[in-house]
Order: C-alpha cells, then sequence, then structure tokens
C-alpha cells in the first residue's frame, strides 16, 4: 500500500473559494473540542454510563451465534413490537482497542462489508466467505473516519473529518487519492470577538448517476459536489453564517429525480437540494428536539428519517409534505433514539435501536416494529446494511463487532 497516496489539485467551484491542500491544514488537534460532533459526544456518554469496553486483540475472528425467544412488548401509546426469533452471527474485530468506533457499514458486490473504524482511523473489511479480516489506514488520517460507499467499480469513497478531505481508495492496487477540502472560519464560543479556524467536516456521502461524489459538511453548513474526473469543487450553503455550536447537515440521500435530500440535525429539519438548479427547499420535523440523522429514500419517492433523541422514525412524503411519525418502543421505556437506517428491496425499514441493544424492522400496513435483541449486551448497534430479504448487516459501536442478522 501506498501510504502517501498521491493528493489531487482542486479547483474553486463558485461559491467555495479556493481548496486548501491536505498537508496545510491547521491543527486540528487544538480545536477539536469545539466541533466535535454532538453524535459522537452523545455516543461516548452512551458507552460511558453502559460500561462498555473493550481491549485490544489479535485473535482471529471468531462468530458467536444466538438464538433469541420471542415476547410481545407494549406501551401506552406506541406501536406495538414484537421481538422476534433469529440467529446472529458476531464477528469481533482484529487488532481493535478500546473507543475504536465502528461506523456505518457498506456492502461490495463481492458480499464484502466495509465500514470505517473512527477512532484509530482505519477502513475495515470483512469476507463472510472465509470470515476473514482486512484493515488498512488512509494516509494522514486524524481519527475521523466516518461515512464510507462503495461506488459500482468496486472502489470506495470515505469521508475523512478530522484531516478534511474526500478519499478514494482501490482495493485491487491498495492506492489512495486525496481531494482536500476548504477551511471554513466561525465565531469562537469561548472567545468573544475571535475566530476558529476549521475543517468542513465532512460526514456522509453518495455517488450520483453521473458520477459525482456529495457529501454533507457539517462545520461549514453545506453540502459539497466532488467531479473526480476534474477534482473540481463546488459547495452549496445551507446557511449564511457558520456557528461551531451547529450540527448541520448531517445525513445524505438522493431520489429517483436526483435531488439530494440531507438532514438538519440542530435546526431539527429535513430537506433537498435539486442540483440543475442549485435550489434548496427545508422542512421542519414535527418534533422539536429530536435530532434527525440518517436519511434514505425508498422506491415510492417516501423518505425515511431516523432521530436520535426522541425514538422517532418519520416518514416524509414529498407529494402532500406531511410527516408520519413512528414511535419505537423499547422494552423499559428508555429513550436513546434510533440511528442506523436501511431499506430493502421490498421497501421494509430497518433501524438500529441503540436504548433496548436492537435491530427493529418496521411493518408499516401492520404498524408495528419487529424487534430483534442483539446477543451481546450494551453493544450499541449503529450502523445497518440490509443484504438481503434474510440476511442483514450490521455494527457494533459498543462491543468492537460486526453482526449478522440472519431470518428464518
Amino acid at each position: 500500500m501506498d501510504e502517501d497516496g498521491p493528493l489531487a489539485h482542486l479547483r474553486a467551484g463558485a461559491p467555495g473559494g479556493q481548496a486548501a491542500r491536505g498537508d496545510r491544514l491547521p491543527s486540528v488537534v487544538a480545536i477539536r473540542r469545539w466541533w466535535l460532533p454532538r453524535l459522537l459526544l452523545a455516543f461516548l456518554l452512551i458507552l460511558s454510563a453502559c460500561g462498555c469496553s473493550s481491549t485490544a486483540t489479535g485473535q482471529p475472528p471468531v462468530a458467536a451465534t444466538t438464538t433469541v425467544v420471542p415476547t410481545l412488548i407494549s406501551q401506552p401509546g406506541a406501536l406495538p413490537a414484537l421481538i422476534q426469533t433469529a440467529t446472529f452471527h458476531e464477528y469481533p474485530l482484529t487488532r481493535h482497542a478500546e473507543g475504536d468506533m465502528l461506523m456505518r457499514p457498506a456492502l461490495d458486490q463481492q458480499g464484502r462489508v466495509w465500514f470505517g473504524v473512527m477512532a484509530s482511523n482505519r477502513i475495515a473489511m470483512f469476507d463472510p466467505r472465509g470470515a476473514s479480516w482486512q484493515t488498512v489506514a488512509p494516509p494522514h488520517g486524524r481519527g475521523g473516519l466516518m461515512g464510507l460507499i462503495v461506488a459500482p467499480d468496486g472502489s470506495l469513497w470515505f469521508a475523512e473529518q478530522y484531516a478534511n478531505y474526500i478519499g478514494h481508495y482501490l482495493p485491487s492496487t491498495g492506492r489512495f487519492q486525496l481531494y482536500p477540502l476548504p477551511i471554513v472560519t466561525a465565531p469562537d464560543p469561548a472567545h468573544k470577538g475571535k475566530q476558529l479556524t476549521l475543517p468542513v467536516a465532512p460526514n456522509e456521502l453518495l455517488m450520483d448517476r453521473q458520477g459525482l461524489i456529495w457529501f454533507t459538511e457539517m462545520n461549514a453548513d453545506a453540502l459539497g459536489r466532488l467531479n473526480p474526473a476534474t477534482g473540481e469543487l463546488r459547495q452549496y450553503p445551507l446557511s449564511a453564517h457558520h456557528t461551531v455550536q451547529q450540527l448541520n447537515p448531517y445525513g445524505l440521500a438522493s431520489d429517483a429525480h436526483g435531488n439530494l435530500w440531507f438532514t438538519e440535525s440542530s435546526q431539527n429539519r429535513i430537506g433537498y437540494l435539486d442540483p440543475h438548479t442549485g435550489t434548496i427547499t427545508t422542512f421542519s420535523t414535527p418534533d422539536p428536539g429530536a435530532m434527525p440523522m440518517e436519511i434514505a429514500v425508498d422506491q415510492q419517492g417516501q423518505v425515511w428519517i431516523t432521530t436520535f433523541a426522541h425514538n422517532l422514525l418519520l416518514r416524509f412524503n414529498p407529494s402532500s409534505r406531511q410527516f408520519t411519525r413512528y414511535y419505537a418502543p423499547t422494552p423499559d421505556g428508555s429513550s436513546g433514539g434510533l440511528y442506523g437506517l436501511s431499506l430493502d428491496r421490498s421497501d421494509g425499514v430497518w433501524v438500529t435501536v441503540a436504548a433496548a441493544n436492537a435491530l427493529a424492522h418496521l411493518l408499516p400496513e401492520q404498524q408495528r416494529f419487529l424487534y430483534y435483541l442483539v446477543p451481546t449486551a450494551s453493544s450499541f448497534p449503529f450502523g445497518v446494511a440490509v443484504a438481503n430479504r434474510q440476511q442483514v448487516w450490521f455494527t457494533e459501536a459498543g462491543a468492537n463487532q460486526l453482526g449478522l442478522l440472519t431470518l428464518a
């Protein structure tokens, strides 16, 4: 592997301004405390409260298989949730360390599972065919590897928040191409009248039908677009002013018309960008303080959103501009929120429910959730990806494991 991989030049696109070179970025360590995403702070607090821990290991992966006994749980005013019988396999990440934080998984054309390991800044790949692991460290990483997608050609695109670049990795050659991002300035909340210099903090990304890479910029309150063929970067601001006290935008998805849907967590809004006109339209969610996180669009054009604070799964109908609320109950009535979100081929909706230590499958027609409890206690199920109708992959951020749910 070429640790230093070539750095790509960016041509500044309106209105983003001149992009900074990756090796000239200011020190992020000194300012990280001010702009660390609130999701990760909440994530660490939850892990601390549940007493999760892990230790470094070099042992080969071992799969634990567990069958869950069905039990019915219900709450007043909530959708009934039936805990289902299912088979789980759990694969401990090799060479993991405490607080690694496994991010959202992505599946490639060979059925392999890829995801970022944030704290140690590695890309991990698990191959189910031989139950084998591979990891690789991107160049110049600073412990902030977040979103990751698999392109149609099998290459990987990923977002480096702290190092402030979009990365492209070719597994076949082991080479990286890096695309440095601009920096932004914002008022320093601790020192009146002073400014902080910050990375734009890329978070989630996707590839559109033209092969353009879109991503959310949390510190810049903007969407970014990268043209891999030319290296051109363009930014679409969502607000006129930047502040480190916001977490905007976060999740990202596209619909059949090419619109880019996003969540604005601190503003409790969702919205979409029409890339043809540059027009941005936003909608306030029905629950203040819910913190919308992940977002996805189904085959019918319905927009689904997880919320991190209120145990709510939201559905938004773009035609009627109306929200439908689905409250995800937990066995003890606790509130831990939903994060991971994935749609299967029949538009079934899968989410991770951290407080319940479970995956949940929504059946909208039956007005209920099917719950699948993760065998490892306090595993903090985080990201989720549906392979097919029988298999659902998920990351266990609190246990440093990759999980596989196999339906009967």
